[in-house]
């Protein structure tokens, strides 16, 4: 998605390197991918399909932020 959109910003982490990261996020498994937005902080924990990622993903947004994204990329 951060491909897509230059309102969105992505950072992997390894948890071993990084454990002061893994206890604030609470990463039990991985792959592990939090997402904020206007309305408030998602957690994705494990593999999805892409379509239920990105539906997962985008429920972090506001409906506004989401149709203005949507804008940009047309």
């Amino acid at each position: 998605m951060a491909f897509v959109s230059p309102n969105i910003t992505a950072y992997a982490v390894e948890a071993t390197e990084y454990p002061d990261l893994a206890r604030k996020y609470h990463v039990s498994g991985v792959p592990k991918t939090v997402v904020s937005g206007d309305d408030g902080e998602i957690e994705i924990l494990g593999a999805l399909p892409q379509d239920a990622y990105i539906e997962q993903a985008l429920s972090a947004l506001s409906p506004t932020a989401l149709h203005e994204d949507t804008k940009a990329t047309k």
